[in-house]
């Protein structure tokens, strides 16, 4: 039994000096540029993966919308960006405020767009049901900023329609940089939307 005993506390020491000696190795290595760009690429997504102020297209940088305020109509909600398109998860969301649908466009980049809950009721328990109250009343010309987390970002109304929800509310497809904003018609039919369009004017630094 002794010797199974010293075979046993001689395996433990190598595995100890194996992983140091790998270790340390490891260490020198990266100090020494020779680590694969790969392993250091995945360590940086890795620490920022719970940053959700910033995106990248391309090798171009943008901010991620985390405020929408339209001071005519009394809106000032936070954006949630949610990374998935699963309808639940989205519904879960809504409850919380306004919803970027992921891969839409991003501030001063595309066609953003924004869907929000509306409601008719005076008086409601979550705020969130109201995100995108009065939609309607909005006319061409108006004024709309979407808040990142460096700049504020002015859109201009041109145009507010009602559309049914089986027509095509948003076009992804244009070229020109815009923000669409969507809430349902709470005095109508179910499947009825008002729907939104701004052009992207400019933007300044918080």
């Amino acid at each position: 039994m002794k010797w199974k005993k010293f075979i046993h506390k001689n395996d433990i020491k190598i595995a100890i000096i194996f992983i140091c000696v790998f270790v340390i190795s490891f260490g020198v290595l990266y100090l020494l540029n020779f680590v694969p760009s790969e392993l250091k690429d995945q360590n940086i997504t890795t620490e920022s993966s719970d940053v959700a102020s910033t995106t990248f297209i391309g090798k171009i940088e943008y901010e991620l919308p985390l405020r929408i305020s339209i001071e005519k109509i009394g809106i000032n909600t936070v954006v949630q960006n949610p990374t998935t398109t699963n309808v639940y998860a989205l519904d879960d969301l809504l409850l919380h405020g306004v919803v970027r649908y992921p891969g839409s466009g991003l501030p001063g980049e595309g066609n953003m767009f924004f869907f929000g809950h509306s409601t008719g009721l005076k008086v409601v328990n979550n705020q969130a049901f109201k995100a995108f109250n009065n939609l309607k009343d909005l006319l061409a010309g108006d004024t709309i900023l979407v808040y990142g987390e460096k700049h504020v970002y002015t859109y201009k109304v041109n145009n507010v329609r009602l559309a049914n929800s089986s027509d095509v509310l948003v076009d992804f497809s244009v070229k020109k940089n815009m923000l669409t904003l969507s809430t349902c018609n709470t005095f109508g039919q179910k499947q009825e939307r008002y729907v939104v369009e701004a052009d992207f004017v400019g933007s300044s630094t918080l």
